[in-house]
Order: structure tokens, then sequence, then C-alpha cells
């Protein structure tokens, strides 16, 4: 009876690729693309040479490292690498290899296999779920575990730079990216009696946008003011264009705490400076501390104002309502983060909330990592 085949090396690719799906690994048929073909550019037979170009374009982040590491050991096992990196007549060179070649349908066929304990849907054979950075972004933080406040933190990190700059009018020259300049490739073509010989792009400039962010740390917010906490905190630090304030019955300026290295520093700092934490709220008393204190130096026509709170006033209405049209005749724009405002059937019945929005621009709920993005979106157009 003739024995099988030795598999060939794009085979054993396609394979592993198939068992790094299986561990967590998001491998793409791109990426099993981009391997294959930096095979040609490598000694193959070097096997520390050929794991690093593996797992270069088999993984995007360090938090795959370790998946890869275990997959790599068990799979191309050292006693059968050299024999099936040796050179065979019969196997084609990768860089002779063509797309069509390689049966990447295989790797974007994803097979689920029934639900998680949370509700997530799980890949067959897998230890991780399907698309977890995607559900991560929609689950609402009230739901979330110790894993997912540390992945959530980096996500934030990633978000945030975006959040402290805003397009400008103004152009400038771009790369490819950017839209055709009509004017300077029309200008550039007379170089070459007439002819269009590359497209000049532009895009806008972006300058640092101003942002003041005030904060609800009453007790109705405990469920949430932890993550909206990590947020501010994250766009504290990345740009010194951001005064932070925390607020219940007294308003508290933490721009200064925030600015600590650790973040579990400044939650420290934060609960001895700030006196009424998960108190009552008096949103009205706290905005017009803010005016007589702050108002005058912060706010411009470049200063976006974030108000990160539920609504729940238990003072005077009327106030809230007189101190939100102060900030809003200041400020370029009001946007204010409701986290309850996620949620299904939510209506803003509150009095505080009916109260203010009047003087809002933007009212976008603020649950989970999807409601800051589209707040990244927000101030991108502001």
């Amino acid at each position: 009876m003739p024995s099988a085949p030795t598999p060939t090396l794009p085979q054993r690719l396609i394979a592993f690729c198939r068992v790094l799906r299986e561990v967590g690994v998001g491998v793409t048929p791109g990426r099993a693309l981009d391997a294959a073909r930096s095979l040609a550019l490598i000694q193959v037979a070097d096997r520390a040479t050929f794991r690093a170009a593996l797992r270069t374009n088999l993984t995007i982040s360090v938090d795959e490292y370790e998946a890869f590491a275990d997959a790599f050991d068990a799979f191309w096992d050292s006693t059968e690498l050299p024999g099936l990196l040796a050179p065979k007549p019969e196997m084609k060179t990768m860089d002779s290899l063509r797309p069509h070649e390689l049966p990447l349908y295989g790797l974007a066929e994803i097979e689920l296999q029934g639900i998680s304990s949370e509700g997530d849907a799980r890949i067959a054979g897998g230890h991780r779920t399907a698309s977890d950075a995607d559900v991560l972004t929609h689950k609402d933080f009230a739901g979330y575990t110790a894993a997912d406040i540390a992945r959530a933190r980096r996500l934030i990190r990633q978000l945030v730079p975006d959040l402290a700059t805003m397009p400008s009018r103004r152009l400038r020259p771009a790369g490819s990216s950017g839209r055709v300049d009509i004017r300077r490739t029309v200008h550039e073509a007379r170089r070459y009696g007439g002819e269009v010989v590359e497209l000049a792009r532009q895009e806008r400039r972006l300058h640092r946008l101003r942002i003041v962010a005030l904060c609800d740390v009453s007790g109705s917010m405990d469920l949430y003011s932890n993550y909206l906490l990590q947020f501010l905190y994250a766009l504290q630090r990345a740009t010194a264009g951001v005064r932070s304030f925390v607020f219940s019955t007294r308003l508290h300026d933490v721009s200064h705490v925030l600015r600590r290295k650790r973040f579990d520093d400044a939650l420290a700092g934060l609960a001895a400076a700030v006196q009424a934490w998960s108190g009552g709220t008096a949103i009205g008393h706290c905005l017009g501390e803010f005016n007589e204190r702050y108002a005058k130096q912060l706010l411009t026509p470049r200063t976006a104002v974030i108000v990160m709170s539920d609504g729940w006033e238990r003072g005077d209405v009327g106030r809230l309502a007189r101190e939100m049209a102060g900030i809003h005749r200041r400020a370029h724009r009001v946007i204010w983060l409701n986290p309850l405002k996620g949620h299904d059937g939510y209506e803003p019945l509150a009095a505080g909330m009916s109260a203010a929005l009047p003087y809002v621009d933007h009212f976008l709920a603020a649950n989970n990592l999807e409601s800051l993005e589209r707040l990244k979106r927000v101030l991108q157009g502001a």
C-alpha cells in the first residue's frame, strides 16, 4: 500500500494557521498569504528565523505571543522540521507561489460551538470567543469582569489620542491616503508638459482641542463611574489641554491627581481628595461652582465640555438649567454622556436630565466602549 505523500510547506503552513485559529490567534487569509510570501526571503531551515517570520506575519499584538509560542512548539516539532524544510524537486518555490494555490478558504471558516456562560459565541476547539474585541466593545460596563477591565484599559488608551485633536479647516499636503489636490496636481503637471505624472493629495490639519470634563461620582453612578474615570484618566494623560472635574454635592478639580503614572494611584488620590464620593447629587450647585470659579478661564469657542452623568438631580432643577445655559453660551460644544441612555427603552424623563437637554449639543450613551468611540467621532466633527 503506497504511503501518503509528505505534505508540502504551504500545506503545513495552512494547517498551522488553522491550529492558531483554534487557540485564539486571529489569523486571516491575508496574514497567511503574507507569511507564505515572507518565507521566500529567509533561510527557512533556520528554525529561529522561520519562527520569527511566522510570528511577525501571523500575530498582531504581544497578547497573542504566548499562544503562538505554544502552538509553534507543538506543531513544528524539532524532529520533523529539518526534513520538512529540505528542498524537494516536486515542491514549488515560495516566490512562484500564487494566491489561488493556497487553500485559504479553510481559514475563513469559523465553526461556532454553543454559547458561553456570558452569552458569547465560542469558536470550535478554542478557549476564546469569536470577535472578543468586538464583543467587549458592545458589552455594558456594569457587566465587566476583571479580565474585561484590563483589556478595556488598553482599548481606551488606543482611543484617547484621537480624542484630543480636532480637524482644522486648513489643509496640508498629504500622502496617498488624502484626497486629490487638483490645483497642486495641475501645477505639478506643467513641469511635464501638461502630463499628470502623480496626483498631489491633501488632508485637514489637526489642532489640539481643549476639553473640560465633569464626571458625576454620586451614588447613582457607582456602576459606571470607575470606568468613566479610567477614560478620563487616559484622556488627561494624553494631552495638556484637558481639565478634569468630579462632582456629587461639591465640585473638585482633579486634573493634577489624574496625571499620576498609575491609574490605581490616581484612584486612591481621588478617594482621598473627594469627600462626598458615592453621595447625593447636586448637579446645578456644582455647575454653578464651576461657572463662578473656572468658566471664564477655561471656556472658549474651541472648548468642548463633556458632562458624564445620569442626570439625577436632588437639588434645584431651575438652577441646573441656568448653569447649563451659561456653559452653552461660552463653549463651542456641550456633550452629555449618560450611561442609562445605552439601555433599551430609556427616555430622559429625570427632571435634571430634562432641564439640561435644551443646552446639550450631543446627547450620547456612555455604557460601553462603543459609546466612547462615538464620542471620538463627535469631537472630531466638532
